[in-house]
């Protein structure tokens, strides 16, 4: 991606309000690939949420297989939660504790999101 084109993004993000991000944060975890919609009506702009948007394929393995109200399917279009935390963490300068596991992960990274907001912390500069 250009750098200007993620800075764009980045700048998106930070425009955005605490009440934005931590609503679309609660509705991400470590495993869900969520429909983009989830995203945009949470009041992320529609260019953050395209960005991060893609198709996931199942590769077969039970780890590797992708589900869809209980079946498996061979390809899903939508936006992996965790990209979404990862990206605001980065966008935002907020760190977050390591963690052995994508669900903690994301975990620590909502945390982390809610500290910083909580503390009042001023926007990242440009």
């Amino acid at each position: 991606m250009r750098r200007q084109k993620h800075q764009q993004l980045v700048d998106a993000v930070r425009r955005c309000g605490p009440e934005v991000i931590l609503r679309a944060a609660g509705r991400c975890d470590g495993h869900s690939i969520l429909k983009p919609e989830a995203l945009t009506d949470a009041g992320l702009p529609s260019a953050v949420v395209e960005h991060l948007t893609a198709t996931y394929r199942s590769d077969g393995t039970p780890k590797g297989t992708i589900f869809v109200d209980g079946e498996p399917v061979k390809e899903l279009r939508g936006v992996y939660g965790l990209d979404v935390l990862r990206f605001f963490a980065s966008a935002l300068g907020v760190e977050y504790r390591d963690a052995i596991g994508r669900g903690f992960e994301a975990q620590n990274i909502q945390t982390a999101l809610r500290r910083h907001f909580e503390a009042g912390s001023p926007k990242p500069a440009a």
